[in-house]
């Protein structure tokens, strides 16, 4: 995980400097410690902080090369036959971009990358930036525009007074003239719906430009056909039915023998074990501890973000496979303190922190102990008090946060930030990936409001459902959680937000991926769930949904999850 800057100023670079001031120096630094290095050209300012995740050593950014300029922050997958492993993605792709001497080639090389990732290019012979997210915008890319009209755009930033601030739509290949900065050309990942014109209608507005669309890139995974040989003609309610007899474990077994259930769970497990395998593996061979000593690391470099819950363990029993068996994994489980009770004080301090998810993640990791007992699993329970919330989202949450202002935003924020930083009873997180189940509901129906269209609608109803919730995820979360987590020294992955994964799962029909005659807990998620029980699991496949704002006791319930929070308000915030 990388911090890149750009600022584009009608001054020039000499002047421009000073806009990279302390506290955003801070705050890039914190997502790239291992290298730094600033460049000024033209009329541009570029800052790349490297986290060191791929290749032999830490590559330094930008990489200039003649007349191009690059900042890259991600990973780069699938491309084992392009790309050796001791070299790194932002030197690899430095390399093909050379070989780009038209647009339609840079838009061919755009077609085919997968991974999350965002970037900046620019070309000092034809003076034009070109900037985008990925098409699921896994990674977090900020615009800002000031009165004076500089433009930026930043992995992380701050509030400053008079500027307009949003997070960039992940809508495709932004191009940036320098010397005409009221228009931009977009080329899009793929024709644009009602809501994405909509999200560049509003960055148009927010930073005083017309964008003009050009042709679609297009990549081939965003087609709404999968690249799968299995053909999938079950539907689980039916199957379900005819099995109404059975007990629930009975039940996972018997849908487990069916053919047409293992193909489907065959193929899934395929590509799910080949997205994990791929985001454990591809990291450095050192924790940020020693990575300045001369010494062999034995820290874990791999950590879940741990609820107990069936996405997490699933994730956490793939990466034992792939993860060398000497290191351990960390298993991080953050907790907020509970309202004092006459019954809790009684009890004493430790019933402060037994909220829903500390339980099931003990639950779970003990169900992990028994599945691979050969594994040093080291489960990080951390305890995080009123005070410390308060002092932390005040002085330095709300800064990751930024430009989101809801409730929600504060809660989900601040429990991703404490469970990446990981201070728990005198242990310290040493790993440097942290897994995420991100994506598992939108993909398999695990929200109540799946079953709630689902009721009132019926499948027709849950299909537009869930294609609206996937549609929305790059804006409802992932590019905050890549903030606050990046901000610890760790880069977030998400191994069920991958391309050929989400390909595959979205061209299952909603009564393959679910079945809400079934109660919470067992129908919701189902397909996943059987995939759960097949590698062992028994405990975690049977929990229900519940939300990390619930389930580690850090909301407040009296509040409205999209009421402005007091600590994030725009007018309140300091640099």
């Amino acid at each position: 995980m990388c911090g890149i800057f750009c600022s584009i100023s009608e001054k020039s670079s000499d002047d421009v400097a000073s806009e990279l001031h302390g506290t955003l120096k801070t705050l890039l630094h914190n997502r790239g410690p291992d290298v730094q290095h600033t460049l000024a050209i033209d009329n541009l300012l570029l800052a790349g902080n490297v986290l060191w995740q791929q290749g032999a050593t830490p590559q330094q950014q930008p990489i200039v090369n003649e007349h191009l300029v690059l900042l890259f922050n991600g990973d780069l997958y699938n491309l084992e036959a392009e790309k050796e492993a001791t070299q790194s993605d932002s030197t690899w792709l430095m390399e093909q971009l050379i070989k780009c001497h038209t647009e339609d080639e840079l838009l061919s090389l755009f077609r085919r990358l997968e991974g999350p990732y965002c970037l900046m290019l620019y070309n000092s012979l034809e003076k034009v930036l070109y900037f985008c997210r990925d098409a699921l915008g896994r990674n977090s890319l900020i615009i800002e525009r000031e009165e004076s009209q500089s433009i930026r755009l930043l992995s992380t930033s701050c509030h400053l007074q008079q500027t307009a601030a949003m997070e960039l739509p992940p809508l495709g290949l932004y191009k940036l003239q320098l010397d005409a900065l009221q228009s931009c050309v977009l080329h899009p990942w793929q024709e644009l719906n009602e809501e994405k014109t909509q999200q560049l209608q509003q960055l148009d507005v927010a930073m005083g430009w017309r964008t003009n669309v050009a042709c679609p890139i297009a990549p081939e995974w965003l087609s709404s056909t999968s690249s799968s040989t299995v053909s999938s003609s079950y539907d689980l309610y039916a199957l379900v039915a005819a099995a109404a007899d059975l007990q629930q474990q009975q039940l996972y077994e018997h849908l487990l023998s069916l053919e047409p259930l293992q193909r489907t769970l065959q193929e899934f497990a395929a590509r799910l074990q080949q997205s994990v395998a791929q985001r454990v593996q591809q990291t450095a061979p050192v924790c940020g501890s020693c990575i300045h000593r001369d010494k062999c690391c034995e820290h874990a470099k791999i950590c879940v973000l741990f609820s107990g819950g069936i996405d997490c363990s699933i994730l956490a029993l793939l990466a034992d496979r792939f993860v060398p068996p000497n290191e351990p994994i960390e298993l991080i489980n953050v907790a907020f303190e509970r309202v004092a009770t006459a019954a809790a004080t009684s009890a004493g301090d430790e019933l402060l922190w037994q909220v829903p998810d500390r339980q099931t993640a003990e639950q779970s990791h003990r169900e992990l102990q028994r599945l691979c007992p050969h594994r040093q699993w080291q489960l990080l329970e951390v305890n995080v008090s009123r005070e410390e919330l308060q002092q932390q989202l005040k002085c330095h949450i709300h800064r990751l946060i930024y430009p989101l202002q809801t409730v929600l935003d504060e809660c989900l924020g601040s429990a991703f930030w404490f469970a990446a930083n990981a201070k728990a009873n005198g242990d310290q997180s040493h790993a440097r990936v942290a897994l995420l189940g991100s994506g598992a509901d939108e993909l398999f129906g695990g929200y109540t409001r799946h079953r709630n269209a689902h009721r009132r609608g019926g499948n027709e109803a849950l299909q537009l459902e869930l294609e609206r919730d996937w549609q929305r995820i790059p804006a409802r979360n992932l590019a905050r959680d890549d903030r606050v987590i990046a901000d610890c020294g760790k880069t977030a992955r998400a191994p069920f937000i991958e391309e050929r994964v989400a390909q595959f799962v979205r061209s299952l029909t909603p009564q393959q991926r679910c079945c809400y005659t079934l109660p919470e807990g067992v129908g919701d998620k189902l397909l996943l769930r059987l995939y759960g029980y097949s590698l062992g699991l028994r405990d975690a496949v049977l929990l229900k949904k519940r939300a990390i704002q619930f389930g580690s006791r850090i909301a407040d319930k009296r509040q409205q999850a999209n009421q402005i929070s007091e600590y994030l308000r725009l007018d309140k915030l300091q640099i």
